[in-house]
């Protein structure tokens, strides 16, 4: 088995789970479900790679009463949609409070899964950019999902 790969800050998908230490292969990645997820201490944005296309969809936004709550929906839906694999932007600022928080809850939504690869990908800059995106659609939704769509479409064209 080939050591882990090193990982530096400058985006590149890093696995949270240390069993899979090299991202997946393009070839790997077109035949399964991904899901991409943005969370937040309010909402989480998720999107979602069917298996065999090579493109993303938002996918849906949860709320998050409690924590334990907004896991319970993840896990629910990412059974429902048999998702292989789901990408978690990360946020790499210097305050590193918020990047903890995000991994907490990633290993509360996974302890109960078995057979999901889990990635973190950095998500600087996905709001302000699905914010600025969700300027066109209509009825104003929360920019969560587009944010999540973003996170997951970095992680497909860093892989390819």
């Amino acid at each position: 088995m080939p050591p882990p790969a090193s990982h530096s800050n400058r985006g590149e998908p890093r696995p949270m789970d240390p069993m899979h230490p090299a991202p997946p292969t393009w070839d790997e990645l077109l035949g399964q479900t991904l899901l991409g997820i943005d969370y937040g201490s309010r909402r989480i944005g998720v999107a979602i790679k069917p298996a065999g296309q090579d493109w993303v969809l938002p996918k849906t936004v949860i709320q998050v009463e409690s924590e334990p709550a907004a896991a319970a929906a993840l896990q629910e839906l990412i059974a429902r949609e048999k998702a292989e694999g789901v990408v978690v932007g990360l946020p790499e600022h210097p305050d590193t409070r918020q990047a903890r928080d995000v991994k907490r809850f990633c290993r509360r939504v996974r302890r109960d899964l078995t057979g999901v690869r889990w990635f973190f990908v950095d998500e600087r800059f996905t709001t302000e950019a699905a914010h600025s995106i969700s300027i066109d659609r209509p009825r104003r939704r929360p920019s969560d999902d587009l944010a999540a769509t973003l996170i997951l479409e970095t992680f497909l064209q860093r892989c390819r």
